[in-house]
């Protein structure tokens, strides 16, 4: 963790404390080497978050499309 605080204008406990939510998120993991833990991207997490995000834009682009082809209709019936 000292090596991620390091440079950040946050405290270690700051980090420290992303780091637990970054976990319970599932988007890194982290394991014990003597005193020190190892922290390391869980693309399991960033998988599902991509998934997410596609289905978002999915929608978003949708909603944007009927809302794009509806004014175009009330345009040509002007």
């Amino acid at each position: 963790m000292a090596e991620i605080a390091q440079g950040l204008e946050v405290s270690r406990p700051a980090v420290s404390q992303h780091l637990k939510v970054l976990k319970q998120a599932q988007l890194v993991s982290d394991r014990a080497q003597g005193t020190r833990r190892l922290y390391s991207v869980d693309a399991r997490g960033f998988e599902a978050a991509r998934g997410w995000l596609d289905g978002f834009w999915d929608d978003a682009l949708a909603a944007f499309k009927r809302a794009a082809e509806r004014e175009a209709r009330r345009a040509r019936e002007r």
